[in-house]
C-alpha cells in the first residue's frame, strides 16, 4: 500500500486563505495492488460538498462530508487505471461550503450586516438584471458603502472562510476570484456571504463563533465591483435564498436607504 498527501487545501483554489493550516481538506490516495482510492478529511468547522472531475473518464464523484469527517471520495479498480499518478494529475475538484440540501429556517429574520446606528443605500437588490440574476445571487443585496465601513453579522454563529489578502477590483469579470469576504455557516446549514471586503479586511478567523450584530470586518471594493459596496447573500448549497431582515419591510427596494431602529 502507498499514501501520498496529493492536496492539502482547497482554499487558495478559491481565492481564500486561512490562518490555521489545521483548518482545510485533505485529499490523499491510498493506492494499493487492487484500487486505487482518495479520500477526503474535512478539518473546516463547516462541513463540505465536495466534487471530483477526472479528464480520463466519463465520471463524477461527489460526496457531502460533515465537519471532522472522512470520506472515500474514489475507488476504482487499480486494473482500470493506466497510470494512477497521472490519473491524480487530471481530476480537477470543486468545493461547495455548507449543506447543499440545506432548508433555510424561513422563520428567522436577519439584521441589517451593518451597526444599527448606521444607514446605507440599496445598489442593488433581489433579482436585478445587472449582477443578480444567477442562483446563486438572485437574492442577494448590494449596500453602498464607503471603503472602511464597518460590517456586522447579519446571523450568528461559526466563521467557515475568511478572505483577507485580494488588493484588486473593477468592473470587470476577471476580478470575479479576487473578492475578499467572510462566510459564515448558519444552524440550518446556510452560509452567509459578505464580499468585497477591503484587503485584510476581516475582524475575525476561521472557526471563530460570532453573535448576531457583531462587527466583523471593513468594506472594500476588491474583485467584481463597480463602487464600493458590501455584497451579503445567503446560500443554501450553491444557491442563493430569500430572507427577511427584522422591522423592515419584507421587500427592501434599490435606492432606498435603510436602517434599524435602535432599541435603549
Amino acid at each position: 500500500m502507498r499514501i501520498t498527501i496529493v492536496l492539502l487545501t482547497f482554499l487558495a483554489m478559491l481565492g481564500m486563505m486561512q490562518k490555521s493550516n489545521a483548518q482545510v481538506v485533505f485529499i490523499w490516495d491510498d493506492i494499493s495492488d487492487k484500487e486505487f482510492t482518495l479520500w477526503a478529511q474535512n478539518n473546516l468547522p463547516c462541513p463540505v460538498y465536495l466534487k471530483a472531475e477526472p479528464d480520463s473518464i466519463d465520471a463524477n464523484f461527489e460526496r457531502f462530508v460533515p465537519k471532522g469527517h472522512k470520506d472515500k471520495l474514489i475507488q476504482l479498480p487499480i486494473d482500470s487505471l493506466d497510470s494512477p499518478d497521472e490519473f491524480k494529475g487530471q481530476i480537477r475538484y470543486h468545493l461547495t461550503l455548507g449543506n447543499p440540501d440545506a432548508i433555510h429556517d424561513t422563520s428567522y429574520k436577519y439584521v441589517l450586516p451593518y451597526p444599527r446606528e448606521k444607514s446605507h443605500i440599496l445598489i442593488q437588490g433581489n433579482n436585478s438584471a445587472f449582477t443578480h440574476n444567477l442562483p446563486n445571487s438572485k437574492y442577494a443585496f448590494d449596500f453602498d458603502m464607503p471603503e472602511n465601513s464597518l460590517i456586522s453579522a447579519a446571523r450568528g454563529d461559526t466563521v467557515g472562510f475568511v478572505s483577507v489578502n485580494n488588493k484588486e477590483g473593477g468592473n470587470n469579470e476577471d476580478y470575479l476570484q479576487h473578492a475578499n469576504k467572510i462566510m459564515i455557516c448558519h444552524d440550518d446549514g446556510t452560509i452567509g456571504v459578505y464580499a468585497h471586503l477591503r484587503h485584510k479586511g476581516a475582524l475575525v478567523d476561521i472557526g471563530e463563533q460570532v453573535y448576531s450584530g457583531e462587527i466583523i470586518g471593513l468594506s472594500g471594493n476588491t474583485g467584481f465591483s463597480t463602487t464600493p459596496h458590501l455584497h451579503f447573500v445567503v446560500l443554501a448549497g450553491s444557491k442563493s435564498v430569500p430572507i427577511k431582515f427584522r422591522e423592515l419591510p419584507d421587500t427592501l427596494k434599490s435606492g432606498f436607504s435603510y436602517g434599524q431602529k435602535m432599541n435603549f
